[in-house]
């Protein structure tokens, strides 16, 4: 296959909020050209949310039990994610046949890089064989396998977006973790810098049964706890250089101490935490950043993006102002980074994930 040729390629992500999933049919080389050509978000009901958290909660403490116990939801994950995708393609009248791959990012159920384990749930093969359509998954696995931290792994395609805006500017995806993108003196970098979502979604479920904090309208209401933000700010996550990653469990110790405060105090502060993650990763000298770029559902968060702007001094804008739409990047991002995977092209280095050398990555499956 050449450089320059193309395919039509599906990208489908469900991230570590675990709200939903998302599907982006985009043409592309995997190189200079990306042509979306439709996307859809598809939201997951509480039953979904719910029996993904529960399974993350009361995993088992040794990584020899965590992979099967894990894989026993693996069919409930991967019918989901075949269902959403058979109603994209009836939705938007879209031919099998014109789909030349699949790229799946399954959910994210547990990642402790320092022991080699990353898992993501949902079937590649599985999905190959049931739709007759080729499809890579497991893109995390052979950075992984070669001493990386196999998040994040899509920065090749925010370099892509990156490299259209003159200034110096960084993407910053607030899923359930916030992981940043940007590019200085041609050199990728990315990494993970703190939590996004994850605690005040868990948050939001726990006080209010809900699945997330609207606008932070309940966090509005409450105050910064100091003392809980002085311990948070000391973290050893905070100590590591970068790159670096985190399951989204990793600041549950976090969680346990915030519902025993004031409700809408324990939401304000999680806020804050997020803005914690930010303020770390401008500390490094290296980020002249001159704009940062929100993608992801925790940029609907008012109230974060008035911390944000408030205490960075920094012009932080929507992604979607440039005609990018800020929910559905991470879908282009797997379909764009599937492309790559199949051309055999690096989709991490030593500067995106810490691997020793730059890798590609991803199993193809095939539907016979």
């Amino acid at each position: 296959m050449s450089k320059n040729s193309k395919l039509n390629v599906l990208g489908v992500m469900t991230g570590t909020s675990m709200d939903g999933v998302d599907i982006s049919l985009i043409n592309t080389n995997g190189t200079d050209f990306v042509k979306i050509k439709c996307e859809k978000s598809y939201k997951f009901n509480k039953n979904y949310q719910n029996t993904i958290n529960n399974l993350i909660i009361n995993k088992p403490k040794t990584n020899n039990k965590i992979k099967e116990y894990f894989l026993k939801k693996d069919k409930f994950v991967t019918d989901i994610l075949e269902k959403k995708i058979i109603l994209f393609l009836k939705q938007k009248k879209i031919n099998k046949k014109n789909i030349d791959l699949i790229s799946i990012s399954g959910q994210t159920v547990y990642h402790d890089p320092s022991n080699k384990i990353s898992i993501q749930l949902g079937n590649g093969n599985k999905i190959a064989k049931n739709l007759k359509v080729k499809t890579i998954s497991n893109l995390r696995d052979n950075d992984i396998k070669n001493g990386g931290q196999g998040a994040p792994i899509g920065s090749y395609y925010h370099k892509f977006l990156i490299q259209k805006f003159k200034e110096k500017a960084i993407i910053v995806n607030l899923g359930g973790i916030a992981n940043f993108s940007t590019v200085v003196s041609r050199t990728l970098l990315s990494s993970d810098i703190g939590p996004a979502n994850c605690l005040s979604d868990d948050l939001c479920n726990y006080f209010f049964k809900k699945k997330f904090d609207k606008d932070g309208n309940y966090a509005r209401k409450g105050k910064i706890n100091n003392k809980l933000i002085e311990k948070f700010k000391k973290d050893k996550f905070f100590k590591k250089k970068f790159p670096k990653s985190l399951d989204r469990n990793y600041f549950r110790n976090y969680f346990n101490k915030l519902i025993k405060l004031n409700k809408y105090d324990a939401l304000m502060t999680a806020n804050y935490m997020t803005y914690i993650g930010f303020k770390e990763l401008l500390k490094n000298k290296k980020f002249k950043i001159e704009r940062i770029l929100l993608t992801g559902g925790g940029r609907k968060n008012k109230l974060l993006r008035e911390i944000l702007m408030n205490k960075l001094n920094k012009k932080i804008e929507l992604i979607d102002k440039y005609k990018i739409n800020g929910d559905l990047v991470e879908a282009q991002m797997f379909a764009y980074i599937g492309m790559r995977s199949f051309k055999n092209l690096e989709i991490s280095n030593k500067n995106t994930t810490g691997v020793k050398k730059n890798l590609s990555g991803g199993i193809l499956y095939f539907p016979d």
